[in-house]
């Protein structure tokens, strides 16, 4: 699928948060002795050092390191390019990615078992401070292991005093994948993909916990079972930095299901029952409602909202993928210009199940396509095309997604 329209845009809001939010340009004390040969040292590495991005995340790469989490070598102390006095190309190497936009999260390694995980700067501010109260009910072991549950699981919080003055903890979660790389080019894994993100969606909801900030970037795919042998972190982070893939093992969807899940909690709202649900202020979304756009200092209903934003990120998609356009008339209800007139996240995931069980098997098995205004080129349609071709032998080898059949025996 594509990514959002230029008035929506599709990237993971970590990417335009300041990194180290106070005290980015003085180091503690204690850290300034050990860096600053380092730092004033020729950079061998030109012009694909690191970027003041990501100095940060080198200085205290062995306080994460005593704490059983290692980062990629370009952050490592003493890093030198695995190209430098070779002749390989710099940009064909995976230690030469730059990651130049201010940012508050890093892939790393948990040491103790080889696990990708993913590194989060949270601050108790009142931007990012309900993410952590979230993520941590979310991740209780009463519903940790619920199905319908797609919220990024939370697996450790780290405290570090001495840098207590840039950021209160880091949180650690798994290192997950956008749900673009590789795209969908079969019906039923679209039809999947909107499945879990409504039963997610329907899910935080009946927990009385709207997300506020739903769209194309704040959902991402676990997949860990479709790349064995892991994958690139930085992918994630600079997306138009893609070193070749081929050489990685890659399972498809349906030899691998995958599962997708909610990201970034900063703008969620959450409230102690049903009863006690009230209307608040937008603090920061992609995909703004009518309502707001009505009266930007009133609060509105944010489970309302959370619908829209839903129902514009799906069509959004959808509408450059042909073999999905039969769903819009399901999903265009969800962005009603009255929010009393939309959908809750229970009656709308209802109607996708009630529609998903006269959707035929043949149906299913259809290529999405992509329509001329995706502006893929033919090149990347022939790609595809093969791709399709495998993933089609796969649905009779391995069967179509279990959830797409509650009622009904997989095909």
């Amino acid at each position: 699928m594509s990514s959002d329209s230029p008035n929506a845009v599709d990237t993971d809001v970590h990417q335009v948060k300041p990194a180290f939010p106070t005290g980015s340009n003085e180091l503690p004390a204690a850290r300034r002795a050990s860096t600053s040969n380092r730092e004033a040292a020729p950079d061998v590495n030109a012009p694909y050092g690191l970027s003041p991005a990501e100095i940060n995340w080198s200085r205290i790469q062995q306080d994460l390191e005593s704490r059983g989490y290692m980062l990629r070598p370009r952050y490592r102390p003493g890093w030198v390019g695995s190209w430098v006095g070779t002749n390989k190309r710099p940009e064909k190497c995976e230690d030469s990615i730059q990651l130049l936009e201010p940012i508050i999260v890093l892939d790393a390694v948990r040491i103790k078992d080889g696990r990708q995980v993913l590194l989060k700067l949270w601050a108790q501010n009142v931007r990012d401070g309900s993410e952590l109260g979230v993520l941590q009910y979310f991740s209780d072991q009463s519903r940790a292991n619920d199905p319908a549950n797609h919220c990024v699981p939370l697996l450790e919080t780290l405290r570090f005093e001495e840098w207590s003055d840039s950021f209160s903890l880091i949180l650690v979660e798994p290192l997950f994948r956008s749900w673009r790389e590789p795209p969908f080019v079969m019906v039923a894994e679209g039809l999947s993909f909107i499945l879990q993100a409504l039963e997610g969606l329907e899910y935080m909801h009946a927990n009385n916990v709207a997300h506020g900030d739903v769209h194309g970037g704040n959902i991402l795919m676990d997949a860990g079972s479709m790349f064995p042998d892991g994958f690139h972190g930085a992918f994630n982070l600079n997306p138009h930095h893609r070193m070749p893939e081929k050489h990685l093992r890659r399972l498809t969807r349906l030899q691998a299901p995958v599962k997708y899940y909610y990201i970034d909690f900063g703008s969620s709202s959450m409230f102690p029952s049903y009863e006690e649900r009230k209307p608040v202020l937008l603090t920061a979304a992609v995909w703004l409602p009518p309502e707001f756009e009505a009266n930007k200092d009133a609060p509105l209903d944010p489970f309302k909202q959370d619908i829209f934003a839903l129902g514009m990120t799906l069509m959004n998609e959808i509408r450059y993928r042909p073999g999905l356009h039969f769903t819009l008339p399901i999903l265009e209800g969800m962005i009603e210009e009255k929010p009393e007139d939309r959908p809750t996240a229970t009656e709308i995931k209802k109607r996708f199940e009630d529609f998903l069980t006269a959707v035929e098997p043949k149906r299913m098995r259809r290529a999405l396509g992509w329509t001329w205004a995706s502006g893929h080129t033919i090149r990347e349609r022939i790609g595809d095309f093969m791709e399709y071709l495998k993933v089609r032998r796969d649905s009779f080898k391995y069967g179509l997604p279990r959830e797409l059949f509650p009622t009904r025996t997989i095909p």
